[in-house]
């Protein structure tokens, strides 16, 4: 809803913090994350509020509706705070408190382990709004620059990815934003159609539907020039792909490129020039200003040479100083060297090239050790995606005692659904095994076999949750070829 940007920036300009929370979370999901923030109050819509309730009980959080003049049973909503008290003016905070000053408490997406809360100080966001700007805006020929007049906001505003772009630089920069409540494909694209943004602001998974999906002919989409994807890697293929469908639907030329950060990072870290377009095949872009980069052995934390792989370790005034209330895990993020400077250990694994762009390959606890030899799930991903018949797919590792050693184990989401059922089970994994084997080098093979499944488990934010495919898989006995 258009009101969250309203309270939410009611809320830091009274110099209060803003926890934002998914609303796809369970009650008990809920609680915890109220309990971490240390919450005092909790904003809720109204089709929201049985969850809400369930999640208070047993603490002192009190509940705000956000939508309509009264709520039930008399509670006070934002319009009726609104209505009834004088408007006040904004929290003037001191320069010297900005480092330290919590503006918001960001949840990590947690697709590995519980959320963590981050903390995103007024620096942190001011700094990479500036970041954003100078990165995606002034860089490429004036004649080429998108102009940023419209954003349709899709995008969980509880995502880093959301609440930056849309609550944030959308009104920074004055950007008309439409609003939409979840996503829904045929209602994204008639906004297209009727908006005609310039450029779509996306994630993977909605990448994917736009390349596969019939219903994209049937709107008008010519409008728009950049394509930009966040929160999860987007493979070349898959950009080239959707350059392409637009090519040939609407004879527009599209630049679909990709932007890497974390919720740490508030969130932007890389993105690609809009004159380096050769670079967005295989590269996430370059460092935003004002930041460093080292690469390192994420065991021994020594360099690597130039162009080995090597955990990204970052440090910037954008960078969170730490988790909310964790000093464990605040400690474990962050690695001082010799010389006493501190970096913050992003856990992804990536290259930098001589001009400076990063390539992202994964994250260090995604990797899978296959009798000593590195196995990068998101290759296979890539690679498996291009099969004629898989629509999605996910790649784990699992421990095998009696090999001592894990192997990786696909998930895969056919388009025909019904390829998966009764004696053509055996002949599809059969024909997958045998068209992805010569392309990958033998430790790479999926020696825990092939699981179907009806949907990849993903985050708001298209991030595979790997965590819930592990759950699968020790809720079996043993590998099965379907699940």
């Amino acid at each position: 809803m258009i009101q969250y940007a309203i309270v939410c920036h009611s809320i830091i300009g009274s110099a209060a913090v803003a926890a934002p929370i998914s609303a796809s979370l369970t009650d008990i999901e809920l609680q915890a994350q109220l309990l971490t923030s240390r919450a005092r109050f909790m904003i809720v819509h109204s089709s929201l509020l049985a969850i809400a309730e369930k999640a208070i009980q047993n603490t002192s959080v009190k509940i705000i509706w956000l939508d309509g003049p009264t709520g039930a049973g008399g509670q006070q909503t934002c319009e009726s705070m609104a209505a009834s008290f004088s408007p006040a003016d904004f929290v003037e905070i001191p320069a010297s408190e900005l480092a330290s000053k919590i503006a918001f408490i960001c949840f990590s997406s947690g697709t590995s382990g519980p959320a963590k809360g981050v903390i995103i100080t007024h620096r942190n966001m001011v700094a990479n709004l500036q970041q954003m700007r100078s990165s995606m805006v002034d860089t490429g020929l004036p004649s080429q620059r998108p102009q940023r007049r419209v954003g349709l906001a899709f995008l969980p505003f509880s995502h880093a990815y959301g609440l930056s772009l849309y609550l944030c630089q959308s009104i920074q920069w004055g950007t008309t934003t439409v609003v939409l409540p979840k996503f829904d494909l045929d209602q994204y694209l008639s906004c297209v159609e009727k908006y005609r943004p310039d450029e779509l602001s996306i994630v993977p998974p909605v990448a994917l539907m736009m390349v596969k999906d019939d219903r994209l002919a049937n709107y008008d989409l010519r409008s728009v020039r950049l394509i930009m994807s966040a929160a999860a890697p987007l493979g070349g293929e898959l950009a080239s792909a959707l350059e392409a469908r637009f090519k040939y639907l609407f004879q527009t030329e599209v630049f679909c490129y990709q932007s890497w950060g974390l919720t740490e990072t508030s969130p932007l870290a890389s993105a690609t020039p809009n004159d380096h377009r050769d670079k967005r095949m295989l590269h996430v872009g370059r460092l935003v200003p004002n930041m460093q980069l080292r690469l390192v052995n994420h065991e021994t934390m020594k360099d690597v040479d130039s162009m080995q792989q090597g955990e990204i370790l970052l440090r910037g005034p954008n960078v969170t100083p730490g988790y909310f209330e964790n000093a464990e895990a605040t400690k474990a993020a962050f690695h001082t060297d010799a010389g006493g400077t501190t970096w913050f250990r992003t856990g992804d694994i990536g290259t930098i090239d001589d001009e400076g762009f990063l390539t992202i390959y994964d994250r260090i606890k995604e990797m899978i050790k296959y009798n000593g030899h590195q196995v990068i799930p998101s290759e296979l991903e890539a690679l498996l995606l291009d099969h004629k018949d898989i629509a999605d797919t996910a790649v784990v590792g699992q421990w095998v005692e009696e090999r001592a050693t894990e192997v990786p184990v696909a998930f895969v989401v056919l388009k025909n659904q019904g390829l998966a059922q009764g004696s053509s089970l055996a002949t599809v994994t059969k024909a997958i095994h045998s068209w992805l084997n010569p392309k990958i080098a033998h430790h790479k093979r999926l020696r825990g076999g092939i699981h179907f499944v009806k949907e990849i488990p993903k985050s708001p934010s298209g991030k595979i949750l790997r965590r819930h495919l592990r759950v699968m898989l020790q809720d079996s006995k043993k590998p099965k070829a379907h699940l």
